[in-house]
Protein backbone atom coordinates (compact mmCIF):
# COMPACT_ATOMS: atom_id res chain seq x y z
CA UNK A 1 0.00 0.00 0.00
CA UNK A 2 1.42 3.33 -0.86
CA UNK A 3 1.81 6.04 1.08
CA UNK A 4 -0.66 8.18 -0.44
CA UNK A 5 -3.65 5.51 -0.08
CA UNK A 6 -2.74 5.24 3.59
CA UNK A 7 -3.14 9.27 3.98
CA UNK A 8 -6.09 9.00 1.62
CA UNK A 9 -7.86 6.47 4.08
CA UNK A 10 -7.10 8.17 6.96
CA UNK A 11 -8.43 11.19 5.64
CA UNK A 12 -11.51 9.28 4.41
CA UNK A 13 -12.18 7.69 8.37
CA UNK A 14 -11.87 11.27 9.96
CA UNK A 15 -14.03 12.51 7.33
CA UNK A 16 -16.73 9.84 7.71
CA UNK A 17 -16.56 10.00 11.62
CA UNK A 18 -16.86 14.25 11.42
CA UNK A 19 -19.50 13.85 8.85
CA UNK A 20 -21.63 11.05 11.06
CA UNK A 21 -21.44 13.02 14.35
CA UNK A 22 -23.00 16.40 12.73
CA UNK A 23 -25.76 13.98 11.31
CA UNK A 24 -26.42 13.14 15.14
CA UNK A 25 -25.57 15.95 16.64
CA UNK A 26 -27.37 18.47 14.07
CA UNK A 27 -31.38 17.58 14.97
CA UNK A 28 -30.52 17.30 18.98
CA UNK A 29 -29.04 20.97 18.58
CA UNK A 30 -32.41 21.79 16.12
CA UNK A 31 -34.56 19.84 18.98
CA UNK A 32 -33.12 21.91 21.84
CA UNK A 33 -33.22 25.21 19.74
CA UNK A 34 -36.80 25.37 18.70
CA UNK A 35 -40.13 25.58 20.77
CA UNK A 36 -42.77 24.84 18.03
CA UNK A 37 -42.62 21.72 16.62
CA UNK A 38 -43.36 22.33 13.13
CA UNK A 39 -40.19 25.30 13.59
CA UNK A 40 -38.53 21.73 14.42
CA UNK A 41 -39.71 19.94 11.55
CA UNK A 42 -39.46 22.26 8.91
CA UNK A 43 -35.21 22.96 10.25
CA UNK A 44 -34.87 19.44 10.09
CA UNK A 45 -36.13 19.25 6.35
CA UNK A 46 -34.10 22.04 5.56
CA UNK A 47 -31.05 21.80 7.31
CA UNK A 48 -30.77 17.87 7.78
CA UNK A 49 -32.33 16.22 5.71
CA UNK A 50 -29.70 16.76 2.91
CA UNK A 51 -26.90 15.79 4.99
CA UNK A 52 -28.55 12.30 4.90
CA UNK A 53 -28.53 11.54 1.08
CA UNK A 54 -24.86 11.65 0.88
CA UNK A 55 -24.15 8.75 3.56
CA UNK A 56 -24.58 6.12 1.08
CA UNK A 57 -21.86 7.22 -1.70
CA UNK A 58 -19.94 8.21 1.49
CA UNK A 59 -19.65 4.61 3.19
CA UNK A 60 -18.87 3.11 -0.01
CA UNK A 61 -15.80 5.56 -0.45
CA UNK A 62 -17.17 7.57 -3.72
CA UNK A 63 -14.83 11.10 -4.18
CA UNK A 64 -17.68 12.35 -6.34
CA UNK A 65 -19.96 12.09 -2.61
CA UNK A 66 -17.03 13.88 -0.96
CA UNK A 67 -16.58 16.38 -3.49
CA UNK A 68 -20.01 17.58 -3.51
CA UNK A 69 -20.65 16.97 0.19
CA UNK A 70 -18.16 19.88 0.71
CA UNK A 71 -20.69 21.97 -0.70
CA UNK A 72 -23.57 20.04 1.74
CA UNK A 73 -21.48 20.79 5.07
CA UNK A 74 -22.21 24.19 4.54
CA UNK A 75 -25.77 24.13 5.85
CA UNK A 76 -25.33 22.97 9.07
CA UNK A 77 -22.17 25.19 9.20
CA UNK A 78 -24.54 28.68 8.76
CA UNK A 79 -26.72 26.86 10.80
CA UNK A 80 -24.57 26.77 13.98
CA UNK A 81 -22.58 29.83 13.38
CA UNK A 82 -25.69 32.14 13.21
CA UNK A 83 -26.53 30.61 16.96
CA UNK A 84 -22.72 31.16 17.88
CA UNK A 85 -23.16 34.68 19.42
CA UNK A 86 -25.95 32.81 22.25
CA UNK A 87 -24.50 31.62 25.24
CA UNK A 88 -26.68 29.19 26.04
CA UNK A 89 -26.00 27.43 22.76
CA UNK A 90 -22.73 27.67 22.23
CA UNK A 91 -21.30 24.27 22.66
CA UNK A 92 -23.94 23.32 20.59
CA UNK A 93 -23.01 25.64 18.04
CA UNK A 94 -19.08 25.77 18.72
CA UNK A 95 -19.35 21.58 17.96
CA UNK A 96 -20.78 21.86 15.05
CA UNK A 97 -18.58 24.19 13.41
CA UNK A 98 -15.96 22.90 13.97
CA UNK A 99 -16.95 19.36 12.91
CA UNK A 100 -18.04 21.01 9.44
CA UNK A 101 -14.35 22.32 9.05
CA UNK A 102 -12.88 19.03 9.99
CA UNK A 103 -15.44 17.41 7.78
CA UNK A 104 -14.30 19.63 4.45
CA UNK A 105 -10.25 19.71 5.23
CA UNK A 106 -10.23 15.84 5.32
CA UNK A 107 -12.84 15.02 2.36
CA UNK A 108 -10.61 17.26 0.48
CA UNK A 109 -7.44 15.48 1.59
CA UNK A 110 -9.11 12.03 0.51
CA UNK A 111 -9.96 13.24 -2.33
CA UNK A 112 -6.20 14.33 -3.45
CA UNK A 113 -4.27 11.79 -1.73
CA UNK A 114 -6.65 8.83 -3.74
CA UNK A 115 -6.04 10.78 -6.74
CA UNK A 116 -2.41 10.72 -5.93
CA UNK A 117 -2.44 7.15 -4.91
CA UNK A 118 -3.78 5.90 -8.80
CA UNK A 119 -1.07 8.20 -10.33
CA UNK A 120 -3.33 11.54 -11.04
CA UNK A 121 -1.19 14.63 -10.48
CA UNK A 122 -3.02 16.89 -12.45
CA UNK A 123 -6.60 18.14 -13.85
CA UNK A 124 -5.62 17.14 -17.47
CA UNK A 125 -4.60 13.54 -16.01
CA UNK A 126 -7.80 13.40 -14.01
CA UNK A 127 -9.84 14.17 -17.19
CA UNK A 128 -7.88 11.77 -19.33
CA UNK A 129 -8.30 8.95 -17.04
CA UNK A 130 -12.19 9.45 -17.05
CA UNK A 131 -12.22 9.67 -20.57
CA UNK A 132 -13.44 12.93 -20.63
CA UNK A 133 -10.38 14.38 -22.88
Amino acid sequence: MNIHLKKALRARLIAVASYVAIVIALPIFIWLNHQHMAFKAISLILWWLPLTIALPGMFKGKTYTYGWTGFIILLPFFYAFYYIIEPDKLFWSVSIVVLSIVYFLTSMSYIKQYALSQGIKTNAEAKKAKGIE
